[in-house]
C-alpha cells in the first residue's frame, strides 16, 4: 500500500550545523506523509508510519522533528485537538524528493476537514496496509499536473474529490471517490459535482461523509434535478455515526437502503482473500486513533 511516496535511500544530514541532527528513514517517511495527507494526529502517524515501534517511540521521534523544526503542532481548539503539520523547513527538506509540482505548497486550509478526510479516506487501511489498496489524495491532486497522475485517477482538474482509493481486484481496478461535506453548500453546487461523476466512468463508486442530514438531503435533491437513475454509485456515511463507530458504521445509498456498515462494503469489494483480513479481530475501529486528540502516547519504559 503506497500510503508514503517512495524516498531516496540516502539523504543528507538536514539539521543544523554543529546540532547533530540525523535524518532517518523514519523521519523521511513521517515528513512525506505529512506532506500528503496535509497533517495528522500522533496515533495517525504511529499506526500509518512507526509500527511496530512502541507509541511513545513515535511521540518521541515527532518530538525530534519539532525541536530541529520540521514539523509542528497547531492546535483546532473548536474540535479540541492537536495536528502535526509541516514547516516551510519540513516542506523544502522534501521537495526535491516529491518531484514536479505544478503548483508548490503543503498546508492545510482546514484542519477538521482534513482531519475527517484522513479518517475517512485513510481510515483502517493505515492498520491493515494490504498490498492491492492505493491513495492519490487531494494534496497530490492539487499540486501535480494532470500527465502525473497515476493511470487509474480520471485526468481532469474540472473537480477535484477529497480523494481516490484504488482496490486490487480479480476483475480490475476498482476506483473509489471520496467526498468529505461537512457544511451545506448550494444545489447548483452539487448538480455540477453529480454531473461530473456522471462522465467519470472509471470511477466505481463515491463515498459521502455528511455531516448533516440536510446536507445528504441537498446531494439527493441534486441527483433529482439532473435526473440521475443510476444507484448504489453515491452512498452516504453519517459524521456522528463515523467518528462513533469508525468502520462499523452504517452505509446507505441514493434510496437511503442500508449497504451495511462501511467495514462490509469494503471487504466485498476486496473478496474473500483480503476481506477476511478487515475483520473486527483487532478489536476497536482503528479509525479512532485519526481522531485521538492526545499529543503523547504511551510512556517511557523504566
Amino acid at each position: 500500500m503506497d500510503i508514503l511516496n517512495a524516498t531516496p535511500s540516502r539523504w543528507r544530514n538536514l539539521g543544523k550545523r554543529g546540532s547533530g541532527f540525523f535524518m532517518s528513514d523514519r523521519d523521511r517517511k513521517i515528513l512525506h506523509f505529512l506532506w500528503k495527507w496535509k497533517l495528522a494526529s500522533t496515533a495517525s502517524i504511529h499506526e500509518a508510519v512507526c509500527r511496530p515501534q512502541t507509541p511513545y517511540s513515535t511521540y518521541k521521534a515527532l518530538e525530534r522533528l519539532a525541536k530541529n523544526k520540521f514539523i509542528q503542532t497547531e492546535d483546532t481548539f473548536e474540535q479540541n485537538f492537536s495536528s502535526w503539520v509541516l514547516t516551510d523547513r519540513g516542506f523544502e527538506s522534501i521537495r526535491r524528493s516529491l518531484g514536479d509540482l505544478a503548483e508548490e505548497g503543503y498546508k492545510s486550509e482546514n484542519h477538521w476537514h482534513d482531519r475527517n478526510i484522513v479518517a475517512f479516506q485513510l481510515g483502517e487501511w493505515a492498520t491493515h496496509q494490504l498490498p492491492i489498496v492505493s491513495f492519490f489524495t487531494e494534496q497530490e491532486m492539487r499540486r501535480r499536473s494532470v500527465e502525473c497522475y497515476p493511470h487509474w485517477v480520471p485526468k481532469t482538474k474540472d473537480h477535484r474529490p477529497d480523494g481516490y482509493t484504488r482496490i486490487k481486484t480479480d476483475e480490475g481496478d476498482l476506483v473509489l471517490a471520496m467526498e468529505v461535506e461537512l457544511w451545506l453548500k448550494a444545489l447548483s453546487v452539487y448538480e455540477t459535482t453529480l454531473k461530473f461523476y456522471q462522465l467519470m466512468r472509471g470511477v466505481h463508486r463515491v463515498y459521502w461523509l455528511a455531516g448533516s442530514e440536510s446536507v445528504k438531503e441537498q446531494i439527493l435533491r441534486a441527483r433529482d434535478c439532473i435526473k440521475e437513475k443510476t444507484e448504489n454509485l453515491h452512498v452516504f456515511v453519517d459524521i456522528d455515526d463515523y467518528i462513533r463507530d469508525g468502520w462499523e458504521a452504517k452505509v446507505t445509498n441514493e434510496r437511503s437502503g442500508n449497504l451495511g456498515t462501511f467495514r462490509k462494503t469494503m471487504q466485498e469489494i476486496c473478496g474473500d482473500i483480503y476481506g477476511k483480513q478487515l475483520g473486527t479481530n483487532w478489536g476497536k475501529s482503528g479509525v479512532t486513533a485519526h481522531y485521538d486528540t492526545r499529543k503523547v502516547l504511551g510512556k517511557k519504559r523504566t
